[in-house]
């Protein structure tokens, strides 16, 4: 089928959005694929189209937003002898409000669901990798805001720019195992998630400043997520891959 047969693809936030359409493209490349996300309604359904195509696929309940789930999640893989040798860490949230507005609730779930969530998983993950031998592969998807702010974003742009830095301190100390982590940062990619934000007033007037005043689709990360997650990229490791159109440039 692909470049990724036989391998074992955790995606989280793949109920929808980014993590969803991963999922779908990396079990189209042969990969068998643990779709994880609270919405688990939605992850079945994946699953079937998924199966429909001749793929493999599981659903794991997963809340982002909880300390404890990472663990969880991790401990049912290895039970059910479906750990993973690639982890996409897709499962994101923003809470816009103004930098002075912005609650203690707002910062500690965006923090929780955009950072500590992913580096434990990629902790538990790469633990897993040393003590068995393999060389895993991870990607967490960041933001062309971990470089540039915008207004009303501020807890976003942080948690996305430390999430880049850890990745480049991961793949530092975790390449002598031959473990690769590496970064994803979009620019504006329209899913069902924001769809409503670019139809009011404000969204059309930011899609106005863009060079080509187009959003992105989720297809046009395709080659960028396939590239890192091929076994052949191996001497790709603790890179920043930026696919925005120009758009960073213009914000």
């Amino acid at each position: 089928m692909g470049h990724l047969d036989g391998k074992i693809a955790l995606i989280t936030g793949a109920s929808s959005g980014l993590g969803a359409h991963f999922a779908h493209l990396l079990a189209r490349h042969g990969a068998h694929v643990a779709l994880a996300a609270r919405r688990v309604e939605r992850l079945e359904e994946a699953k079937a189209r998924i199966e429909a195509q001749g793929g493999t696929a599981r659903v794991y309940a997963f809340d982002a937003t909880r300390q404890d789930a990472p663990d969880a999640l991790f401990g049912s893989l290895r039970t059910d002898g479906f750990a993973p040798s690639i982890l996409i860490n897709a499962a994101g949230v923003n809470r816009p409000g103004r930098a002075e507005r912005n609650t203690a609730d707002d910062f500690d779930e965006t923090v929780g669901v955009n950072l500590r969530t992913p580096w434990r998983l990629a902790q538990l993950c790469a633990a897993h990798w040393i003590e068995t031998g393999v060389e895993g592969s991870i990607v967490n998807v960041s933001s062309m805001l971990a470089r540039r702010v915008g207004p009303g974003v501020s807890i976003y742009c942080m948690t996305k720019a430390a999430l880049s830095h850890l990745t480049a301190a991961q793949a530092r100390e975790w390449a002598p195992y031959g473990i690769r982590v590496n970064a994803l940062s979009p620019g504006y990619i329209e899913t069902e998630i924001n769809e409503g934000f670019w139809e009011t007033a404000a969204g059309r007037q930011e899609l106005n400043k863009l060079p080509r005043k187009r959003l992105g689709k989720p297809r046009d990360l395709d080659s960028a997520i396939l590239f890192l997650t091929d076994p052949a990229s191996g001497f790709v490791n603790g890179a920043d891959v930026v696919v925005d159109d120009a758009q960073s440039w213009a914000i």
